[in-house]
């Protein structure tokens, strides 16, 4: 009995021991954590948790910085996903933008090398992705690294874009050409000399910032133990982050304690094979990097970015989950789920990210889609309209669907009408009716114009109107001025006739007295 009493008893001490053991694990797994900010964004932008987060809402987004960074977290977590269509509206954007004057930015190197990681975490190929206006394949890598500088240098926007230069061209180790503008080497070079004495980086100034220390070492990761340079610089630079980390496990940024910067510091350490759960430099007082990292978890799954409210960053409430800080978070938490499992780093994108060269079927469901659109477009057919005719153009039949092929092209056109209004209305706005001070009479006829062009868009294409709020207020004050106009002329008019009226009266008062006065003397007259 006391035999079976004791085994009971360690049997529950056991049970007991284990359950908090795994519900801890489960707080520190990569791969739950990750899903919490995937299932916050999905709620975020209005979708149910089964569907695909690169859906049509969220693939509106493609080529900016709040869409990009998703689909590599995605992606180098290894999940399933909607990446064709988002990777067919990537290119159309590319394209368009690559016909605008500076293509994707006068000064910024980074819009590539954003571009080229949503690239291939999608599937596609950034060396020939789409076309440019002369029919030539467009190619992200050089345009944007080594052959930037034929334009614009690398460091025209600070150090992040050499740092970002030589993370784009070791995505795939890509080779530079002998008549590049610039080399590895030079790349290397320019990150090595921006070093502050401290071993840190900084965007611009004397102090040594987390983040740009972080990237740094993320970019020149696969040259420490290869060049004794990289090495010293990568030594010195750890022993700066290990300075700058705060005793809760998190970093300070520009007088600002936020997740983000201690999301690129796990990265940076996960680039260079080293464990942030375990490495002594980077736990304080027992509070590890991804300690750090989970005291901005909210219970919605996301993350805040700081919960010191920034008067310099108004969109990052201090109570709310936020975007940029979910996109960093997931990226960090690939970052360190792929060293726990021995895979690349979150950079790395040779073999394993590979595509299989699988026939591209446009299938029935497909043409069915194509069928079903509505006569009147709006944008909001526009990442649907955009997929399914990628996705004809690289199917095996394609020249058997030409009529799919007429319908869809046709619609991608109207749609990009209604974008150019759109644009335009925008771009009148900015234009016409800023400052409000300066607003008049005069100007009625543009707002009117503005409101009489608003109105005539469907509903859906009017949420894409900018600043609307600013109209109406400005239309209120141009027909209040009017009504005031139009009042005061009313009412001079009526005290003008008014005016006239007590003249007119006057006068016949004044005639009637000369004519009585004339008949009095009159009468003396005959009398004489």
């Amino acid at each position: 009995m006391g035999k079976r009493l004791l085994t009971s008893l360690i049997c529950l001490a056991l049970i007991f021991g284990i359950i908090p053991c795994a519900a801890a694990a489960d707080e520190t797994n990569p791969l739950l954590i990750a899903q919490g900010i995937i299932d916050w964004k999905k709620a975020d932008i209005g979708i149910s948790a089964g569907d695909d987060l690169l859906c049509g809402k969220f693939s509106e987004l493609a080529g900016s910085t709040a869409g990009d960074w998703y689909p590599v977290g995605l992606s180098r977590l290894g999940k399933a996903d909607n990446y064709a269509e988002y990777l067919a509206v990537l290119k159309d954007r590319v394209e368009k933008r690559y016909r605008q004057s500076g293509k994707l930015s006068a000064v910024k190197a980074t819009e590539w090398h954003r571009l080229t990681l949503a690239v291939l975490a999608a599937g596609g190929d950034p060396t020939s992705f789409g076309t440019d206006e002369n029919g030539q394949p467009i190619n992200l890598i050089a345009d944007g690294t080594y052959d930037r500088g034929k334009t614009t240098s690398l460091g025209r926007q600070g150090i992040n874009g050499w740092i970002w230069a030589l993370i784009t061209l070791d995505t795939k180790r890509y080779e530079i050409p002998e008549n590049a503008y610039n080399t590895r080497d030079d790349i290397i070079d320019k990150i090595l000399s921006s070093q502050l004495p401290d071993g840190g980086w900084a965007l611009g100034g004397g102090v040594s910032d987390p983040d740009m220390t972080a990237m740094a070492l993320q970019a020149l990761a696969p040259y420490v133990g290869a060049d004794a340079k990289v090495q010293k610089a990568a030594d010195d630079a750890l022993l700066c982050l290990s300075a700058l980390q705060l005793p809760t496990g998190d970093y300070e940024s520009w007088g600002t304690r936020n997740v983000e910067s201690t999301d690129q510091v796990i990265i940076a350490l996960c680039c260079l094979g080293i464990d942030p759960m375990r490495d002594a430099r980077f736990i304080k007082n027992g509070n590890t990097l991804l300690s750090g990292v989970l005291r901005y978890r909210r219970p919605d799954g996301g993350f805040v970015h700081s919960y010191d409210y920034d008067e310099n960053n108004p969109a990052s409430l201090p109570d709310m989950s936020n975007s940029m800080a979910g996109e960093q978070t997931l990226l960090a938490m690939a970052a360190l789920w792929r060293l726990q499992n021995g895979m690349r780093t979150l950079y790395d994108f040779r073999l394993e990210n590979e595509k299989s060269d699988a026939e591209v079927v446009f299938s029935d469901a497909d043409i069915k889609a194509v069928n079903s659109l509505p006569e009147k477009l709006t944008t909001k057919q526009y990442v649907t309209v955009t997929a399914l005719l990628d996705k004809l153009e690289r199917s095996a039949d394609f020249a058997e669907k030409d009529e799919c092929r007429r319908k869809l092209a046709a619609a991608k056109e109207q749609i990009a009408k209604i974008q150019a209004e759109i644009d335009d209305i925008n771009a009148q706005i900015r234009e016409k009716l800023y400052p409000f001070e300066s607003i008049s009479i005069r100007d009625k006829k543009t707002v009117d114009l503005i409101v009489s062009r608003y109105n005539a868009l469907d509903d859906d294409d009017r949420v894409k109107i900018e600043r609307w709020e600013d109209v109406i207020k400005t239309k209120t004050q141009v027909d209040g001025l009017l009504r005031a106009l139009i009042i005061g002329i009313v009412l001079g008019t009526v005290a003008f006739l008014l005016f006239v009226l007590l003249v007119f009266r006057i006068y016949r008062k004044r005639r009637r007295k000369a004519k009585e006065t004339e008949r009095f003397f009159s009468q003396f007259a005959d009398e004489d």
